[in-house]
């Protein structure tokens, strides 16, 4: 029985360390940013194949964009942030490269760059 468990704890902790995403540092001025607070209104973080996108705080309607190295939008979507939402962005037929992440809306402006 321990046998099994100390295998089934491995196994978890092997898939946990696969699944590591990095976090993308975005930059920029957002009005729900709290001077008392010490997480961000909203987080990002790469895998493989997914940006996710963790909204700590309501920022309404934002814009959500990717841009590829050339400047060109290669994602583009609208999303009403609220705390507790996750928004996740398939980057699977994304090219290798660098790409930049722009979180927009009256209130928050929020960019950020990360590579495939």
């Amino acid at each position: 029985m321990k046998k099994t468990f100390l295998l089934l704890i491995v196994v978890c902790c092997s898939f946990a360390t696969s699944m590591k995403a990095d976090e993308i540092d975005l930059n920029g001025d957002s009005a729900s940013k709290s001077t008392r607070s010490l997480i961000a209104p909203i987080q990002a973080f790469i895998t493989d194949q997914t940006i996710e996108l963790d909204f700590n705080s309501t920022v309404g309607t934002v814009v959500v964009s990717i841009y590829d190295e050339t400047g060109n939008a290669v994602y583009q979507q609208s999303v009403i942030g609220i705390a507790g939402q996750q928004l996740l962005i398939d980057v699977s037929s994304f090219d290798a490269g660098n790409y930049t992440i722009e979180i927009q809306n009256s209130q928050t402006n929020l960019s950020g760059n990360f590579e495939i």
